[in-house]
């Protein structure tokens, strides 16, 4: 197996469909199609760690979310970085408590981030072999503003409707 370690900046435009991060959502466990983690180190001027990354994983990390009571969490994150010793570097598992030790591996209300989540669900209606290009039959577009859910738009691709969801309760 192949392994590129990415630098201060992930590179997200690929030639392979990625690894999606996971969201708890509406009650499920779903991909989720946006990387908000990427955010934290840009906003927060923090050193990205040298992720160990593949080519259907570039950034080198699978983090989980859950949105509960209208705000985005960061449950977890499933990663290895190489790990600098005196005179030689070993990939090491990359943790929640690792990017945020106080949090005693409770999950961490991502204030940092503000922007859009896509949610893909149903069958895969259309393959695109780079990133996360592909379409499904509905997706969930979940506007964020610093950690907080505002709004929730249902897309039905086969239906071709539009559902907005004014009323920001999400489970």
């Amino acid at each position: 197996m192949l392994f590129y370690v990415v630098t201060d900046e992930a590179v997200l435009t690929c030639m392979a469909a990625q690894l999606p991060d996971k969201i708890l959502f509406n009650g499920g466990q779903l991909n989720l199609y946006s990387n908000p983690l990427e955010q934290f180190w840009l906003n927060t001027k923090k050193i990205r760690p040298p992720f160990v990354s593949s080519p259907e994983c570039i950034r080198g990390y699978v983090a989980g979310w859950e949105i509960r009571h209208n705000k985005l969490l960061l449950k977890d994150i499933d990663g290895y970085y190489d790990r600098n010793f005196i005179f030689f570097r070993k990939p090491a598992r990359y943790s929640l408590r690792r990017l945020f030790p106080r949090s005693k591996n409770r999950p961490v209300r991502a204030s940092w981030f503000s922007g859009k989540l896509r949610v893909p669900i149903g069958s895969m209606t259309l393959y695109e072999h780079s990133g996360y290009d592909s379409r499904f039959e509905k997706e969930f577009i979940v506007t964020i503003h610093k950690g907080e859910v505002v709004k929730v738009v249902t897309i039905d691709f086969r239906e071709k409707s539009l559902v907005i969801n004014l009323e920001t309760t999400v489970a």
